[in-house]
């Protein structure tokens, strides 16, 4: 989980940092900087590809299969306007194993913090600068490619540099290797969605397996009586079931949804709204424990009547398994249906005269809020303007 975050000089932001709770929504105007922290977080994965800097942030597409499709903005925009570097400072919650020799399945572990950081120069063509792991210089980076790989990256099975184990860092590396690149960038595309899917294959982050993952999780009665209550509740006229279609012999498999009246919609013709909710509660709920999902605009797609149903199911399931959603929204309604823990942990991004760049605040440390609230409703609050003057 990502506990903490500072941006220095990236993109929009001159120097804010941040706490994230297990579910964090960014609120703020268009262009206020929501999503460029977004693009900070997918920055961090892009290290652990063994990609170099300039490819992380332009894109690489060396196979179809794993094509990294880069930073918007590109290497050109990734240092603020009027400087030439960049730093990212990021804490982690992880559990790390006491004895890492021992059977994953039998190693103690404990819930630690990860603190990384990393200073990149000489944009457009950036060079790493520095980067450090819990206080220890990760030394050796700037030996291969001219300095232009993360560690993080460089690694491969299991080998580690001399001077990463002298500085006690060793157990740490692959621990956040495997959290940053565990982390989802949820890009639900209902065009994706309507063909036929595969059983045993991951959903990807546009959905495209939809059936496939649906078919698997559906195999479990208990499972799919929660998928088609969920579903139920936002269809009308109202799904009583879930079927399958399919070619055996291949694993292929398309979703056939059953209304009341018996009638039979395949994904084919299911309705856009209902085919981004039902790839963004899939992707939840097939998420590894510990993992990190981003989203863009999370209430996509949805009827405001039917936003509810996506705020108890973020809210349940950050909780019930361990996953962590950060998420941007513009809608009032999403904020309505928010646990107070939830509201108060939401993350105001603004840009306001007085300061240069972006402004990052939780609501929680907005002075008067909740006696504002009490005044007003949450909509208000957003149609006049009040969250960016409070910042």
């Amino acid at each position: 989980m990502l506990k903490r975050i500072r941006l220095v000089d990236f993109k929009s932001f001159v120097d804010e940092q941040v706490e994230l709770a297990p579910l964090t929504l960014l609120v703020g105007a268009n262009a206020s900087g929501k999503s460029n922290l977004l693009d900070a977080i997918r920055f961090l994965k892009g290290l652990t590809l063994d990609l170099t800097l300039n490819e992380i942030l332009n894109g690489e597409k060396r196979s179809q299969a794993d094509a990294w499709p880069g930073i918007r903005g590109r290497a050109e925009e990734a240092a603020r306007i009027g400087t030439s570097a960049f730093q990212i400072d990021s804490t982690w919650l992880a559990s790390v194993p006491f004895d890492r020799s021992r059977q994953a399945a039998e190693a103690d572990s404990q819930r630690v913090e990860i603190h990384h950081t990393i200073h990149c120069g000489g944009a457009p063509q950036f060079r790493l600068d520095a980067e450090s792991l819990d206080g220890g210089k990760l030394l050796g980076a700037a030996n291969h490619s001219g300095g232009s790989r993360s560690l993080l990256g460089i690694l491969a099975n299991g080998s580690l540099i001399p001077e990463a184990l002298d500085r006690g860092v060793a157990p740490v590396i692959p621990v956040l290797r495997d959290i940053l690149r565990d982390v989802q960038f949820l890009e639900i595309n209902p065009a994706r969605m309507r063909d036929y899917g595969r059983r045993g294959d991951p959903l990807g982050e546009d959905g495209r397996n939809m059936s496939g993952v649906l078919s698997e999780l559906c195999a479990n009665p208990d499972e799919k009586f929660s998928l088609v209550s969920f579903i139920a509740e936002l269809c009308a006229p109202e799904i009583e079931d879930i079927e399958f279609r399919g070619v055996e012999e291949l694993g292929d498999v398309i979703a056939m949804f059953v209304e009341k009246n018996g009638r039979r919609i395949s994904a084919r013709s299911i309705s856009d709204g209902t085919l981004h909710f039902l790839g963004t509660l899939l992707a939840l709920r097939t998420a590894k424990p510990g993992s990190v999902v981003l989203i863009e605009e999370i209430e996509s797609g949805l009827h405001p009547t039917r936003i509810r149903l996506l705020v108890e199911y973020l809210q349940s399931v950050t909780n019930e398994l361990d996953i962590q959603v950060i998420a941007t929204t513009h809608s009032p309604v999403v904020l309505q249906w928010l646990s107070e823990e939830s509201l108060r942990n939401t993350i105001v991004c603004g840009r306001v005269p007085e300061h240069e760049g972006t402004i990052l605040r939780r609501l929680s440390e907005l002075p008067h809020l909740f006696e504002v609230l009490q005044r007003k409703g949450i909509d208000e609050l957003f149609t006049t303007g009040w969250l960016e003057m409070a910042l």
